[in-house]
């Protein structure tokens, strides 16, 4: 094991100089949820590594690679690491609690995979838990649930058959030029001075479109498909102005608009004036019926409630 003394850790693995610099390399982003992984993931990707298609998201997630992993869906999964691999020689994707989706052994499925693993105090990744998710019901579930999964988080990572960076969000917020630096190495990026100045930027403590994102200034809801379309409505909860939001199926963005359309029922619920709801014609895309939709907000900073289930459900409502 090796100790940087920063709150850094390499393990399981000795990591040398590549033998090029445009050696084949896959990152793999992951910590607890709530404990960092969206800077992390930015700021890789920020070395020219690309963390997958976010489509802007706060969050920096891979949407296709997180349907996938959430569906435990190893097919397409496998279909995905190889498309990844035929565009990019050094690729990656960020996903929080990865020990719950994949034995370490999978990562070998991966090319050259290289897994960093953000940690973070417990209780801050607890509080922020608590406000943002909300399943967590109380302050002592929020702190069992964050230390099991640090624990299987930990397990995962001594298993894990690749090269490990265990890196603290304390730490590279109290030292973002060395943290920049070491995870640079880890990853077998050469830093110039300007590659540098541009990683340091996405270290960024309460990013306020992350902080939007679980504390929406909109409200919504996915109601169903009718006749072809996929129904609901978003308002922001400050303006009667109508929302640009955007029908996301597999994770691929393929319709946008705004929510404008007026609906009895809204206004009779005193949301805004009515004119909050929004339809996406999906007759011509022809989804099939395991299809994961998904209506946002086009910032990114909120996903429409209802959204995440598959058309078969989501028609059934």
């Amino acid at each position: 094991m090796e100790h940087l003394n920063l709150g850094t850790m390499i393990f399981r693995a000795p990591i040398h100089p590549p033998a090029s610099s445009n050696a084949p390399l896959t990152v793999v982003a992951t910590g607890v949820g709530r404990s960092g992984t969206s800077m992390v993931a930015k700021l890789i990707d920020a070395f020219g590594v690309p963390m997958g298609p976010t489509h802007g998201l706060a969050v920096f997630e891979d949407q296709e690679f997180n349907t996938a992993l959430v569906n435990f869906d190893y097919q397409r999964i496998g279909r995905l690491i190889e498309a990844r691999n035929a565009s990019h020689t050094r690729w990656g994707f960020k996903f929080a609690s990865l020990q719950n989706h994949l034995f370490p052994p999978q990562l070998l499925w991966f090319r050259n995979p290289r897994l960093v693993i953000v940690t973070r105090d417990v209780i801050a990744t607890a509080s922020r838990s608590l406000t943002s998710d909300p399943e967590i019901g109380a302050a002592e579930e929020a702190v069992r649930n964050v230390t099991k999964q640090a624990t299987d988080m930990m397990h995962f990572a001594i298993n894990a058959p690749c090269p490990v960076l265990l890196i603290s969000y304390e730490k590279m917020v109290a030292f973002p030029d060395k943290s920049v630096e070491a995870i640079a190495r880890f990853c077998d990026i050469t830093l110039s001075d300007e590659l540098l100045r541009q990683a340091r930027r996405t270290i960024e403590p309460n990013n306020t479109k992350y902080i939007e994102l679980f504390h929406p200034n909109h409200r919504g809801n996915l109601d169903g498909v009718a006749d072809g379309h996929v129904v609901g409505w978003c308002a922001r909860n400050d303006s009667e102005d109508p929302v640009e939001v955007q029908l996301l199926v597999d994770g691929v963005v393929v319709a946008s608009g705004k929510a404008d359309v007026f609906r009895q029922d809204l206004l009779k619920a005193g949301i805004g004036n009515g004119k909050h709801g929004f339809r996406f014609d999906i007759s011509r895309l022809r989804p099939k019926e395991g299809a994961v939709l998904e209506v946002r907000t086009a910032d990114g900073t909120h996903v429409v409630f209802g959204s995440g289930h598959k058309l078969k459900g989501v028609a059934a409502r």
